[in-house]
């Protein structure tokens, strides 16, 4: 909603409006009045348009809202005749923000309009309420959640004078943007609540404060890095890397805590016509011949007219996929394939365009890979004979017998000509080797949705080029959101795509597998030669890789752990094993050493948890954490209920309670519908959905929000969403644990003055008993904060929460009371 013209227009409508007021006007009733003026008020004043007012709207307690503004409705406006004159007590100042008790004891006709319109907004879920008499209006909060209506503040507007001084704020509070904005419901709260308190953090001399590694966890961390992450690009170990750690796709994750339906349907969106693509590794594979074979029988003889277009969310392993295509042929057919995967994240940034970089790359590839330099003279007379052909006919092909010299100039030049159009010369090439030399050609272009909108239009339109000449099968990989703004604004929405997906492998098999590859590379039993160069003993990253390996071997909650905090990411849970390998949070010493000794060794979960919360960081912040989100912070009115918000929100959406759409999601003005019945307030949830959406605890289809930019004005309530298993396991597990509730108490305002001195005081210790005692002291606020919300849901329940993770506190005081008095 939108004046259609600017505050000054409005400004100069009502001083013309007042100075041809009518004498009498004090006589009309209320029918008159709003006639008269309230209609004018808002309509040629403050730039309402009468689609967005309702009149006389009735609700089903037989209420009577005079006006109801906005769609959904934000505001209810109560008009009364002029006559009943608000005979409010005089300001000492020129001020129109008012406390309500002194006006409603001073004037009765106020107390009854008052009255009047709270149970109007209630009904219609309308946070600001309205009353107007003609020369006087009142604009306060009809739903405070914690607090009486009659017990605030207004913005009391006494006489048409007080209009006009004050007009910017009156359009500020009742145009229609002022309205959508919920500008006067913000002002009231931020004057009618008390200041959010600060964080322990903030007490802390370094709440930024890093934790440098000690040699020995510098040594781990460089060799685990080595390992795990650079080791699939070391071209010695790419073929038994992908042998030995290529997971297929497996929608069945059993320690997953998303339905195996929203599992399967993850993709369905991206389809045509709703209809779900199919997966890349259940349709792809390679026959006995060693060619590339798609079963599904709407793509079959078409291979090479269109680019396939892959989709997967980030980290799910569309290059590996690609890469393991290739590994998997027998050394026979990958001499009669040739590969051509063109990396267009890191590489292609510093190209001076997307074109150039293809054009010198692929010949690159073809020469550093296949030892084929499509530049050379002999290259170029087989790929241009029938030109060259043609060429002898012509009038310089006539000095071939005459001037056999010049002959040679020209024709050298007639290819230089062909050569030099790099475009043109490509796809000679191409064609030539695919159908001269029976070559499979498989051209992959990965990664290019990590670069802008601009760049994966203008790569899709070059796959499409390559393809249309059917000499070899083009793939561009995706994600769904690049897809999305793709297909509905750029250059895919000129095709027909051909769309398949590709989704993330079991997180604990993935990185399982690849911890058994770096125990073996290690030992030198696979390609010794790759690590010649390494001159650092070996000996505490094997033990360290073996303890890991197999502590999640054992443990299903480690398992549950990695696979649902990553969110099927697969390079976030091979970035969060890498970087606890020499985290400085976890005494990877202490472990090294117990699996030297006694070997067996089994890590805690709550040592992956603590590097997963902190980092690098001596405390929990928003930057320390990729995975981690403090659901208890409180961010917009001083609202202590607000500690559960973002909980109830994933919980709701993860139950079977919401009416939800064969995709599992659940339409946001359903959300918001369900907590404003528990007392939270359309600011609070829009708020919460959207910093849910960003750190991926909710998501959107198209990952709103997180990967699409979404602008201010629209509306959350607009939008559809499901629960990510990220933000399952934090309201399910996480949340309620020790390390977790160790992590958040200094990130967390904390409304109760005790036990904020217990947190605030120990806030910087890294004294184990202290931080038990600030984490029971953060732990029973937030249990008596829950009691005293009085929310009684089936979704969602804290205290069942924090008693299935009473283990965690258990553990910790068992190991204060064992341990030796000075090391407490």
């Amino acid at each position: 909603m939108r004046a259609p013209f600017e505050m000054t227009d409005g400004m100069v409508s009502l001083r013309k409006i007042l100075e041809s007021y009518p004498v009498g006007s004090e006589h009309w009733n209320e029918a008159q009045n709003r006639f008269q003026f309230v209609d004018r008020l808002l309509t040629e004043c403050l730039g309402w348009e009468k689609p967005d007012i309702a009149v006389e709207l009735t609700d089903e307690m037989n209420g009577r809202a005079d006006y109801a503004l906005g769609l959904p409705v934000k505001a209810i406006l109560e008009a009364k005749k002029e006559a009943i004159l608000f005979d409010i007590p005089p300001s000492s100042s020129n001020i129109v923000l008012r406390k309500l008790q002194p006006l409603i004891v001073a004037s009765k006709s106020f107390k009854e309009a008052i009255i009047q319109v709270i149970p109007y907004c209630a009904m219609r879920g309308a946070q600001v309420a309205i009353v107007c008499n003609g020369p006087q209006i009142a604009i306060f909060q009809a739903v405070t959640p914690g607090f009486p209506p009659l017990e605030g503040e207004c913005y009391f507007f006494n006489g048409f004078q007080s209009y006009i001084e004050h007009f910017p704020l009156l359009w500020k509070f009742l145009s229609p943007e002022g309205i959508e904005g919920n500008h006067a419901n913000r002002d009231l709260a931020f004057h009618r609540n008390p200041r959010i308190p600060p964080k322990g953090s903030t007490v802390i001399a370094e709440p930024l404060k890093y934790r440098y590694r000690n040699d020995f966890q510098e040594n781990l961390r460089s060799l685990s890095s080595l390992l795990l992450e650079e080791i699939e690009d070391n071209p010695e170990l790419k073929s038994d890397f992908y042998k030995e750690c290529y997971i297929g796709i497996e929608a069945n994750n059993r320690h997953l805590l998303l339905s195996k339906s929203i599992i399967s349907a993850r993709y369905r969106r991206a389809g045509e016509l709703g209809v779900a693509p199919s997966a890349l590794d259940e349709i792809t594979g390679v026959d006995g011949n060693g060619n590339l074979q798609i079963s599904d029988p709407s793509l079959l003889g078409k291979m090479g007219s269109r680019p396939i277009v892959v989709i997967g969310d980030v980290g799910v392993g569309k290059t590996s996929f690609f890469e393991n295509l290739f590994e998997s042929l027998t050394s026979t057919d990958q001499a009669n394939t040739y590969f051509i995967n063109i990396n267009l994240g890191i590489k292609a940034t510093l190209s001076r365009d997307i074109k150039t970089y293809i054009l010198e790359e692929v010949p690159r590839i073809l020469k550093s890979k296949y030892s084929i330099d499509i530049n050379t003279a002999a290259f170029a007379n087989a790929i241009y004979h029938k030109d060259l052909v043609d060429f002898d006919a012509t009038v310089n092909g006539n000095l071939k017998e005459s001037n056999s010299e010049q002959y040679i100039l020209e024709r050298a030049r007639f290819l230089t000509i062909k050569t030099d159009q790099k475009d043109m010369h490509l796809q000679a090439a191409l064609g030539h080797l695919s159908r001269g030399r029976s070559k499979q050609i498989i051209m992959v272009l990965d990664n290019a949705d990590q670069r802008s909108f601009e760049v994966q239009q203008e790569t899709f339109l070059i796959a499409q080029e390559f393809a249309a000449s059917r000499n070899l099968s083009v793939f561009v990989a995706l994600r769904p959101s690049t897809f999305y703004l793709s297909k509905t604004t750029g250059a895919l929405s000129a095709y027909q795509n051909k769309v398949l997906t590709i989704s993330p492998p079991p997180a604990d098999e993935v990185i399982q597998k690849r911890l058994i590859f770096a125990v073996r590379v290690a030992e030198g039993k696979v390609a010794p030669a790759a690590l010649q160069d390494i001159r650092l003993n070996l000996k505490n990253v094997v033990l360290f890789l073996n303890a890991t390996l197999r502590s999640i071997r054992t443990s299903d909650s480690i398992k549950q752990f990695l696979s649902n905090v990553t969110g099927g990411n697969t390079r976030s849970v091979i970035e969060l094993i890498t970087g606890f390998f020499g985290s400085p949070n976890v005494d990877s010493k202490k472990i090294v050493k117990i699996e030297e000794e006694r070997g067996g060794y089994r890590i805690p979960l709550h040592e992956f948890t603590k590097h997963s919360l902190l980092g690098e960081y001596a405390y929990f912040n928003s930057q320390s954490s990729l995975v981690a989100c403090n659901i208890f912070d409180v961010v917009g009115a001083a609202d202590p209920r607000e500690h559960f918000l973002s909980s109830l929100i994933v919980a709701y959406l993860s139950s079977n309670t919401g009416v939800v759409d064969n995709d599992g999601f659940l339409a946001g003005r359903n959300i918001i519908a369900e907590l404003t019945g528990h007392g939270y307030v359309d600011d609070q949830i829009s708020r919460a959905l959207k910093f849910l959406a960003m750190k991926r605890l909710i998501e959107t289809p198209y990952a709103h929000y997180r990967e699409i930019q979404v602008a201010e004005h629209e509306r959350s309530d607009q939008m559809h969403y499901r629960a990510t298993s990220v933000g399952i396991y934090h309201v399910r597990h996480w949340a309620g644990s020790f390390a977790f509730l160790d992590a958040m108490s200094t990130d967390t305002p904390i409304f109760d003055e005790a036990a904020r001195e217990i947190v605030c005081g120990l806030a910087s210790s890294f004294s184990i008993s202290d931080r038990y005692t600030k984490t029971v002291a953060f732990r029973d606020y937030l249990k008596a904060q829950w009691l005293l919300s009085s929310i009684n849901v089936n979704y969602f329940d804290f205290i069942s929460l924090l008693g299935g993770q009473e283990n965690s506190f258990l553990t910790v005081s068992s190991h204060i009371v064992n341990r030796p008095a000075h090391q407490r």
